[in-house]
């Protein structure tokens, strides 16, 4: 999958998870080939969290385009809130929880891609 590659969002269909929230994966080796990132879009219902979790060799940044929220990591918590962006080094444990009444969006990035990105 050589050259330039377009994915529309719109066409998209999101990984729904519990508790309630969606990723679409946007950019990653199963989408376009990609072989060093990827790139997606999550939702975050009112309420609902991204639970705890770790990353034990990939970077990760975030940045939050609407909502509000709090990511949590051992020692932090970071008020979330359009135009916050994060950066997650490997091996950081951390969860995103949504404070809001609206859904928390946020684009997110993976180096290298999770497991589940590649073919």
């Amino acid at each position: 999958m050589a050259g330039l590659k377009v994915v529309d969002m719109n066409k998209v269909v999101p990984e729904r998870k519990d508790p309630p929230r969606a990723s679409w994966i946007l950019i990653s080796e199963k989408t376009v080939g990609a072989q060093n990132l990827a790139l997606g879009v999550n939702e975050t219902e009112p309420g609902s969290m991204v639970p705890e979790h770790i990353h034990e060799t990939e970077e990760e940044v975030m940045l939050f385009l609407e909502g509000q929220g709090k990511f949590i990591t051992a020692d932090q918590e970071i008020e979330l809130k359009p135009g916050i962006c994060v950066y997650n080094p490997p091996g950081a444990r951390h969860q995103i929880v949504n404070t809001g009444t609206t859904k928390l969006k946020f684009v997110w990035v993976y180096a290298p891609q999770l497991k589940s990105h590649r073919l």
